[in-house]
């Protein structure tokens, strides 16, 4: 007797997102278009994926979103802080959670 491992609850909403509104020929990747998706009313709307990466300018422009509402589509991770060590040498490193 073979029992199949259930999907994630994750895995279950990406994949509804991502049949909803994901359009290959259209501008961006999948997660890119489900992160502007505009439906709010959706019970999985605060719950989507979402781009974890910049959205380029040419998405933005395809989908028609204005200069304001772009900085509401920033990448929800915290971004890599440049620091300099004091020898000339500069790393990268990701800012911690407390």
């Amino acid at each position: 007797m073979t029992i199949e491992k259930r999907p994630s609850l994750r895995k279950c909403i990406n994949e509804h997102c991502k049949c909803c509104i994901y359009d290959p020929e259209a501008a961006g990747a999948w997660r890119q278009q489900v992160t502007l998706c505009s439906v709010t009313g959706c019970p999985l709307y605060p719950v989507r994926p979402t781009s974890k990466s910049p959205i380029a300018e040419s998405v933005f422009d395809h989908y028609l979103v204005t200069g304001a509402e772009r900085a509401l589509y920033a990448p929800s991770r915290p971004q890599e802080e440049r620091f300099d060590d004091g020898i000339g040498a500069s790393e990268y490193t990701t800012i911690s959670r407390a």
